[in-house]
């Protein structure tokens, strides 16, 4: 056996060149192909440093890929050895870079062993250009549903912002109710920005009683799970209308989907129903009005005969009294009262069938007006009533001002009889009538109001006060017949009478008699006038 000095002696060995000196070109042939095959096997490593950037392709500390990287190493340089024994017997070099060379081959194959069936099952390059293909086309979908998604949602956003109706989401947080967003026309609505009302409660916007009593619906509309909705009056505070008894509002509460959030919402809407209320009440109103005309008519029609006969009796009986009798001549003077008083009551009941004017016409409604408060003022003169009128613009009416100016009369009567009975409980009680002619709150109307200190109208009548014989005066004092009277006759002109109490617990106490016509298009330019006496 060979000693190591000897096996490391290259003196007595003949370099692997010497064998192709007697062809110059085979070495150097040896050389070019010995040299790329080591710079090919180098290349290996280099290639797995750089994959190691990517872990989803070559995990790290993968035991395979670094066996697999010390066998190109040695591979490489068995090459480059091979090249160097051409010139130098390096021959124990050789054969241990080829040992380890081979060591590093059997345990890279021993590595790739267990990933053989992995690579067996890989798909296969049809199957990936389909897989590839299917792909693409669920991306392409996804992108339309995207798109679509987005465009749905810019078309609600769009419907939200410009709706009419005033739309709002609340969320729950912390035991209350909060407006998350609002849109236009409830910020118009609160007359408030949309950076104060989102993130505050309802009560930012309403009265503490009104804002607890929304809350409380809110709550039970999340309790109930389910669409809830409610008419009610505006009014108190900030709420829209302001007035309480003129306008009403239709809410309604829609529960929305729980988000990622896990907040409960509710998605509200508010719409102004007033005018639709208006009319289905003048529907109720006119069925029944009809049915009392009609009564009215048929016993003013039986009763003329009757009483005209009583009254003629009653005068020739008195007329055949001798001077001396003075009891049943005074007796026949209260019959023939009463039955004259008994015709102007039936005169009346036939005006109250009479709605619908003859021979109408367009008129200028501030001669008829100014002219009926210019009568009421001469005639109560002496009752010490402050009367003023206001005259806003020229405004046109259709109808017949006769009638017009009998309406406006019959408000007046009614403001002086509240004033003076008031007069009657407090003598220090302010004694003012201000009539008033302007555009009405509805575009295309024209409204006159005549409103008095009187004290308001009393709770007891107040639902009834519009109605045939009904009225706040004491027995015998009053048909209840004027307010009607008036009523109709704004119907007849396709208008309607309101009405409401005003400073309510203040000395300006009192009521606002409202008559609502629709105007005719071609008033001039708006111009004011007030006289005041």
């Amino acid at each position: 056996m060979s000693s190591p000095a000897a096996l490391t002696d290259t003196n007595t060995l003949t370099p692997v060149g010497a064998c192709l000196a007697w062809r110059p070109d085979l070495p150097w042939l040896h050389v070019a192909s010995d040299g790329l095959t080591a710079l090919a096997y180098w290349s290996v490593p280099l290639a797995l440093a750089l994959a190691y950037r990517r872990q989803d392709l070559v995990p790290p500390r993968s035991r395979a890929a670094v066996l697999i990287a010390c066998f190109a190493v040695t591979a490489g340089a068995v090459h480059a050895v091979s090249i160097l024994e051409l010139w130098r017997p390096e021959h124990l070099l050789d054969e241990a870079t080829r040992a380890a060379m081979a060591v590093a081959a059997v345990a890279a194959a021993l590595a790739l062993l267990p990933l053989l069936p992995r690579l067996v099952s890989l798909p296969s390059a049809a199957a990936l250009a389909t897989a590839n293909a299917l792909l693409r086309r669920e991306a392409a979908g996804a992108r339309d549903a995207e798109q679509r998604a987005r465009s749905e949602r810019m078309r609600l956003e769009g419907l939200f912002e410009h709706l009419p109706d005033a739309l709002f989401v609340v969320r729950a947080e912390a035991g209350r109710f909060v407006f998350e967003t609002v849109n236009p026309s409830f910020r118009r609505l609160f007359g408030q920005a949309g950076a104060a009302i989102e993130g505050a409660g309802p009560d930012l916007l309403l009265e503490p009683e009104a804002a607890a009593d929304l809350e409380r619906r809110f709550a039970a509309c999340l309790a109930a799970g389910r669409p809830l909705d409610w008419d009610s009056p505006a009014g108190g505070g900030n709420a829209p209308g302001g007035g309480g008894a003129h306008q009403h509002w239709h809410t309604v509460l829609v529960p929305l989907p729980v988000g990622a959030d896990g907040v409960p919402r509710l998605l509200g809407s508010l719409r102004d129903v007033t005018e639709l209320r208006r009319l289905q009440a003048d529907l109720v109103e006119q069925a029944r009005r009809s049915t009392i005309a009609a009564m009215c008519a048929g016993i003013a029609h039986e009763m003329s005969q009757p009483v005209n006969i009583i009254a003629l009796w009653a005068d020739r009986a008195r007329r055949g009294l001798d001077a001396a009798q003075m009891r049943p001549r005074r007796a026949m003077d209260i019959v023939s009262e009463q039955t004259r008083r008994l015709g102007t009551l039936l005169e009346r009941m036939r005006d109250l069938v009479r709605d619908v004017p003859e021979e109408v016409e367009d008129f200028d409604a501030a001669p008829p007006l100014a002219a009926a408060v210019g009568v009421a003022r001469r005639a109560w003169a002496l009752e010490g009533l402050e009367m003023s009128l206001e005259v806003s613009a020229p405004l046109l009416l259709r109808g017949r001002s006769s009638q017009f100016e009998q309406a406006v009369l019959h408000l007046l009567e009614n403001a002086r009889e509240a004033i003076l009975r008031r007069r009657q409980a407090d003598p220090d009680a302010p004694a003012r009538i201000a009539v008033r002619l302007a555009p009405g709150s509805t575009p295309g109307t024209v409204a006159v109001s005549v409103r008095d200190t009187g004290g308001g109208v009393p709770d007891p009548v107040a639902p009834h006060i519009l109605e045939p014989f009904v009225s706040s005066k004491d027995a015998g004092e009053g048909t209840g017949l004027g307010l009607p009277i008036a009523a109709g006759i704004a119907r007849g002109m396709g208008g309607r009478v309101s009405w409401s109490n005003t400073a309510t617990g203040e000395p300006e106490a009192g009521a606002v008699f409202r008559l609502v016509f629709p105007a005719v298009a071609g008033a001039g330019a708006a111009t004011a006038t007030e006289c005041a006496a």
